[in-house]
């Protein structure tokens, strides 16, 4: 009889542990966290380009005074504050995120104590802690690693309301909250949705007098935000900057047209399959690394779980309530914004400790449908594995050598040669050229870094096939030189097929004016790099003879 009464209160016993133990615990996560971040710390660019581009608007920012727009403007803010005291240091620059991420995980203990299940809260910050796919952002300069932060306010301030049983108005509260959301939105346009996701809770909760005056702050905010933005800097109140390209088919060929309502539902499933079915079952630990397949059945389970867990927070936790509003919210935008040619897992990590969260609250009100303690067991083991799982593919992606290696100064070391060769041309015209050399690169941010701060310009895309016109644009820049890498299309393998915009840009124009790009330079046999000094007058001879006959 008494065996049975402790299998029974397996969950009592352990929830009551885990209270006892409850500093020990948040400290051995942190300690945890801390050993993956450094075991796996990373002081290279990504080939991505994006945690470049922050760096680079960062350094035009607080050099130049340039508003840092197309993505949101608060990250390159923030990571100039470090670049004016220490210049273009990587590895400050790196360890600023992991700051933030460690505070992310202690914050959200402080907060979510004595609100949620203790065992609900450790075991995410546990998983979450061990997850390479989540401490790989503890050393790179994407916006991630602060947007996770401004999300906490939010969600203290929101449980502040909560634990208000009096329902008095208070201004303070809404007027913090007010700027918290206006923060995220400033960092990921994507942060509007926390406005939404408050604005509901507030009004299932009938708080409709503080859901009213929260939304005329962020308007008042806004606005004034528009005004100093439009004042300062002389440009559009309404820059759409990067969400502009959301609503096309293509966010490179836009010439495929806008999207449709019927392709936006489409975006949503395949989005839906793609970063819960493969992403996050990753970052769980409980798929391997490597695989790309997606299952719907994993995703519609995923959903069951998390539309159970929805109905459970709504009539026994409010706090739990609000997570899960706010991740239908901003998954819900995610999903259906972003075409399915992205297929980053970087894109919900902020709300990866809340995913986690509310899947296993699912699974823990699951377990007791039941008098049986043996689905309590199944969820204490489905958390044992994804832990084992989890800890192995972070293990597995360690390697000291390469660590050791960028920690004395070689940050080539870990590239492939395609990368290799184009981020040392991209050094070499840096020290090499006259200083007024303006050199044109498919990745002109990662390019400027690696040649120690000289400035590139970037060839993305081309909507002509006129050499005339291509060669004219390159000249009114005053373009003097381009390089022309070997980038691979998959960075996993070298099939010969690499990343051609700069190869067909060249290629269009030298048709015409074959003697227009003289070769001065070429790094690696093997995926090389090329550099190409532009002749503008080899052109203008070329058609000079072609009128005289």
């Amino acid at each position: 009889m008494k065996k049975q009464k402790n299998q029974a209160d397996v969950f009592i016993r352990v929830e009551q542990w885990c209270s006892n133990n409850q500093k020990a615990l948040i400290f051995t996560i942190l300690s945890i966290f801390t050993l993956m971040s450094m075991l796996l710390f990373n002081l290279r660019i990504s080939e991505g380009g994006d945690d470049s581009t922050y760096i680079i608007r960062a350094v035009n920012f607080i050099n130049d005074g340039a508003y840092p727009s197309f993505q949101g403007p608060l990250y390159p803010m923030f990571l100039s504050l470090f670049v004016s005291l220490f210049g273009i240091k990587l590895g400050v620059l790196k360890l600023s995120s992991f700051a933030l991420m460690l505070f992310c995980l202690w914050f959200i203990y402080k907060h979510f104590k004595g609100r949620v299940p203790y065992t609900l809260l450790f075991a995410t910050l546990l998983l979450v802690s061990v997850s390479s796919y989540f401490t790989y952002f503890s050393s790179q300069t994407y916006s991630e690693a602060l947007f996770l932060v401004l999300q906490l306010p939010v969600i203290a301030l929101v449980f502040k309301l909560i634990d208000n049983k009096t329902n008095t108005f208070n201004w303070k509260t809404v007027a913090l909250l007010s700027l918290a959301i206006f923060a995220g939105y400033l960092t990921r346009t994507v942060g509007v949705g926390t406005l939404i996701a408050v604005m509901v809770f507030l009004a299932l909760d009938k708080r409709y007098k503080e859901a009213g005056a929260i939304l005329g702050g962020f308007i008042v905010l806004f606005g004034f935000f528009l005004i100093i933005k439009s004042s300062i800097w002389q440009i559009p109140m309404f820059d759409d900057g990067q969400a502009s390209t959301l609503i096309y088919k293509h966010p490179y060929q836009l010439d495929k047209g806008k999207e449709t309502i019927g392709g936006f539902i489409t975006r949503f499933i395949d989005n839906s399959n793609l970063y819960l079915s493969k992403h996050f079952i990753k970052m769980l630990g409980l798929r391997a690394a490597g695989p790309t397949a997606v299952y719907g059945f994993i995703t519609v389970l995923l959903y069951a779980i998390f539309a159970y867990a929805t109905a459970k927070a709504f009539k026994k936790n409010k706090y739990l309530l609000f997570v899960a509003i706010y991740l239908m919210t901003m998954l819900g935008i995610t999903f259906t914004a972003l075409q399915k040619l992205w297929d980053q897992y970087r894109l919900i990590i902020p709300f990866f400790p809340f995913m986690v969260m509310t899947v296993l609250y699912g699974l823990w009100e699951l377990s007791q449908l039941k008098k049986s303690s043996l689905l309590k067991y199944l969820f204490l083991v489905l958390i044992g594995i994804s832990f084992i799982g989890s800890a192995k593919q972070s293990f597995t992606k360690i390697d000291l050598l390469t660590l050791r290696k960028n920690l004395k100064g070689d940050l080539y070391e870990g590239y492939t040669d395609d990368w290799r060769h184009f981020l040392s041309m991209s050094e070499y015209a840096g020290k090499k050229l006259p200083e007024q050399s303006y050199v044109a690169a498919r990745k002109p941010n990662m390019a400027r870094i690696y040649a120690d701060g000289k400035k590139f310009y970037g060839i993305y895309r081309f909507d002509t096939n006129d050499p005339d016109k291509l060669l004219q644009r390159l000249k009114d820049k005053k373009v003097t030189h381009v390089i022309m890498a070997s980038l691979r299309k998959n960075p996993r393998v070298n099939n010969g097929q690499t990343i051609n915009t700069i190869q067909r840009y060249l290629y269009i124009i030298s048709k015409k004016y074959p003697e227009v790009f003289k070769l001065e330079y070429q790094i690696g046999k093997i995926e090389p790099a090329f550099l190409f000094r532009v002749d503008y007058k080899a052109a203008k001879s070329i058609e000079s003879n072609n009128q005289g006959n």
